[in-house]
């Protein structure tokens, strides 16, 4: 992703790029995930893992960190399970010090402190103490994973903030963008509108406010 592209991604609202998702007819909110902090921001291409229960003999829960790159997201499947954490304080530090963009955990992480302590953004469905060591092991790494109803291929791209996280297929990124970018237009032509004196009806009718996010007829 070229710098210019990046500000503009980084420009938007979570809730601007869900709106241009609806608008394409593509399933990309994943209900259920939250930020630890409000502050958390995250924007980068997915790395997957997904988890399993272990079997006879216990596997890794942790390893494929080494091989992330700076700027790219660790998505995690765990099967949105709180009972046993596939993230703790150690690959927190470890993808901070190797300037990883973030993670998002169908399911939870631990340690929630040092996260909070070092700025590194997680986003998950709930926190736990209780380790996943002898309970889960990676099942596999760069494959189709699921963030709830949300199917993630690698390298689809991450968006987070305070509102939560969106997937962007990554065949459909430009066009998304493009959307994201004309809601967000219109939404400040409303704003600067209404502070005009014009009435918020009347503004968000002469932006057409109430089709923003409606699907396009004829389109996929």
């Amino acid at each position: 992703m070229d710098s210019a592209t990046r500000d503009s991604w980084n420009s938007l609202s979570v809730a601007a790029v869900s709106d241009a998702l609806d608008r394409r007819g593509i399933t990309g909110q994943c209900l259920g995930i939250r930020p630890l902090s409000a502050g958390f921001r995250l924007l980068g291409n997915a790395v997957t893992v997904r988890y399993a229960p272990c079997g006879s003999e216990a596997g890794t829960v942790g390893d494929y960190i080494d091989e992330v790159q700076a700027g790219e997201v660790v998505v995690l499947d765990n099967g949105g399970r709180l009972d046993a954490t596939v993230w703790g304080d150690i690959l927190t530090e470890v993808a901070h010090r190797r300037g990883i963009a973030g993670t998002v955990i169908h399911g939870a992480c631990r340690d929630v402190a040092r996260s909070l302590q070092l700025g590194y953004p997680i986003f998950s469905r709930g926190a736990t103490m209780r380790t996943g060591k002898d309970r889960v092991q990676v099942e596999a790494c760069n494959v189709p994973v699921s963030l709830g109803e949300v199917r993630i291929e690698p390298g689809d791209l991450l968006f987070g903030d305070a509102d939560g996280v969106v997937a962007v297929p990554k065949t459909r990124q430009r066009e998304v963008l493009e959307i994201a970018l004309q809601i967000e237009a219109r939404e400040n032509q409303i704003r600067e509108a209404v502070a005009a004196g014009m009435r918020l009806e009347d503004a968000r009718r002469a932006a057409g406010y109430h089709a923003l996010q409606r699907r396009a007829p004829g389109k996929d």
